[in-house]
């Protein structure tokens, strides 16, 4: 690295420092999950509590007849509470909502509990669908709904204020000494003292070169001094800390019952952000992310069962009218199974109702001069290979679902890129490999915005955008979009 590299790195990491030096340090102490038990045990009852108190307002206000013990309400009742209650407390974990310090946390608290509701609310309203046996009226699923929201926003509003007053009396505060007053160790004092709800007060420094800053307490040889004299519960090195140094304070602090914590180097600002996560019993630092998460992942593959089977019922009478046409129309079998190339470069047989001649794929190559799209992609307008009824059910996209199977096999999502044949695949470059660190799809953002563009290079970078920016609600915006774009008969 040139000098001037240098300096301009250390330019940029000193400008983050004042914002974000410290967020890998906060995340880590965020694990604890004695709290977040409690807090979990709490929002079960309060989701079975709002649930009763929605029963009882249903009851007086439009059912004076009690429904309880009819007909087994009450057993739907409470599989209802305890699918509601589960799906929320998955939803919350998601949303990383027992941590402590975001327990703590007012604003992050208050946003990230009204997504997970939300999400919770409309997966068990999905899944009591698709059970065919809807478990209690839609007033009492809203009311409880309603109740739950509330129930919990106040439970959280309420421990932030005991947490606050609790610190402004001194309460279960933490003195804490930061042993190195360069940039990272300043930004971490303003951290500290800029939230409070963390409970951490700053005591000073510790450097061998005296600061200008009041805060100086003294050199690390008079550490062991200002630990007893300052009541010290925690001592955070940064990067700049002597290792020796490190190891010996570690090993009196242990018998001192004092913490020891290591502010991680920022790595010119690529750590910024980063998780501190384990592998077994090995702590290390997360400089990338994986776009998708473990509990996104499950979220994502309840949705995809669920308007999977969804749409497998509303269009069962359609799909047997398609196969009848099929056969009518041209000799061969109704659906296509063709070897595709899912995630991981893995490879399944994708189906779809075979809207060409039986022995298209013979004649592929005879036709790849009149491909009209760029890269690693086979299309052709006016294909001769397609059948009568073939080019009707392209058009309105008929022809893709059977691949509802595939999603249901866990071979493919409902939302995701298109996965390719093999030949396709083999003329990918290093790059597009990017696009199968996830399932392939039925739908996915090239199909809803640039169905027709030919270039290979904006499908990728679509597919790119989605895997890297990827949430529930892009995935529901997806399907919403795909819906007009279906019915507008753009598919060839």
């Amino acid at each position: 690295m040139s000098t001037s590299q240098r300096v301009y790195s250390k330019q940029v990491q000193r400008a983050a420092a004042s914002k974000l030096a410290i967020e890998p340090l906060h995340r880590s102490q965020e694990a604890g999950f004695g709290l977040g038990a409690v807090f979990a045990i709490f929002d079960a009852l309060i989701i079975t509590g709002s649930g009763l108190l929605a029963y009882a307002f249903y009851v007086r206000v439009f059912d004076h007849a009690s429904p309880f013990f009819q007909d087994n309400f009450h057993l739907r009742l409470f599989g209802f509470l305890a699918c509601y209650a589960l799906l929320t407390l998955l939803c919350n974990a998601a949303q990383n909502l027992y941590a402590s310090a975001i327990l703590h946390s007012a604003q992050i608290s208050r946003v990230r509990t009204v997504k997970s509701l939300v999400l919770s609310s409309l997966l068990t309203v999905m899944l009591f669908f698709l059970s065919d046996v809807m478990a209690v009226p839609p007033v009492l699923l809203a009311g409880t709904m309603t109740f739950s929201l509330f129930g919990l926003l106040t439970l959280r509003y309420a421990m932030q204020r005991r947490n606050l007053k609790r610190i402004d009396r001194g309460l279960g505060v933490q003195h804490v000494v930061i042993v190195g007053a360069g940039p990272i160790g300043q930004a971490f004092q303003d951290y500290l003292e800029s939230h409070r709800h963390l409970g951490k007060m700053f005591c000073g420094f510790v450097d061998e070169r005296p600061t200008s800053s009041a805060g100086w307490l003294g050199k690390p040889g008079d550490l062991p001094r200002l630990l007893r004299e300052h009541f010290v519960d925690e001592v955070y090195f940064t990067p700049e800390a002597d290792r020796d140094l490190i190891m010996d304070v570690a090993m009196q602090a242990r018998q001192e019952g004092i913490s020891v914590k290591v502010v991680p180097d920022l790595y010119d600002g690529l750590a910024l952000g980063a998780h501190v996560t384990h592998i077994g019993n090995v702590p290390v630092l997360e400089l990338n992310r994986q776009p998708i998460p473990a509990v996104g992942l499950l979220v994502k593959r309840i949705m995809d069962l669920g308007v999977a089977l969804l749409l497998a019922i509303v269009a069962g009478p359609l799909m047997l009218l398609v196969a009848f046409a099929i056969k009518i129309d041209s000799p061969g079998p109704v659906l296509y199974a063709a070897w595709r190339v899912g995630q991981k470069g893995r490879r399944f047989r994708c189906y779809k109702f075979r809207t060409m001649v039986a022995d298209a794929d013979a004649h592929k190559e005879r036709l790849r001069h009149m491909n009209e799209r760029n890269g690693a992609t086979f299309k052709i307008s006016n294909d001769p290979r397609i059948t009568r009824i073939g080019r009707f059910l392209r058009r309105y996209s008929i022809d893709e679902l059977p691949q509802l199977i595939n999603v249901i096999r866990g071979e493919m999502s409902v939302v995701g890129p298109r996965p390719h044949p093999v030949d396709d695949y083999s003329q990918y470059q290093i790059a597009d490999l990017r696009r199968l660190d996830v399932l392939p799809g039925i739908t996915g953002l090239w199909q809803v915005c640039a169905r027709q563009d030919p270039s290979f290079e904006k499908n990728v970078m679509l597919d790119l955008e989605y895997i890297q920016n990827w949430t529930v609600w892009a995935d529901l915006r997806i399907l919403m979009k795909t819906v007009p774009e279906v019915l507008r008969g753009a598919g060839h």
